[in-house]
């Protein structure tokens, strides 16, 4: 499908590389206002989304889609973000100045 041939809905049906607004919202200028169009990058993965969204649907009665992946539980996630919050972020002259025990003790948290 040719960007020109994109209607505003499907232009914005993903998120911007470039500006970073989610899928759905308009792209913004660097002064924070409304552009009146998308982002050309982003035209362009929203063509190759909806031909990729294409061709799964006309090859989906042939070949057997994988399933989604369960999203990961919520007690999943806290546990994991409070394990990569305990690691200590460290400054390079730290890690420099740190003895091999040191190390061990902190990577082993």
């Amino acid at each position: 499908m040719k960007r020109k041939q994109l209607t505003l809905k499907q232009k914005t049906s993903v998120a911007c590389p470039i500006c970073g607004v989610a899928a759905g919202k308009g792209c913004i200028l660097v002064v924070g206002s409304l552009r009146n169009e998308p982002h050309p990058g982003r035209k362009l993965l929203a063509a190759k989304a909806l031909e990729k969204k294409e061709s799964r649907s006309d090859n989906q009665h042939r070949v057997n889609v994988p399933k989604k992946k369960e999203k990961e539980s919520t007690a999943a996630l806290l546990a994991r973000l409070r394990k990569e919050l305990a690691k200590p972020h460290l400054s390079k002259s730290v890690r420099e100045k740190a003895t091999k025990k040191q190390i061990a003790r902190w990577n082993a948290r």
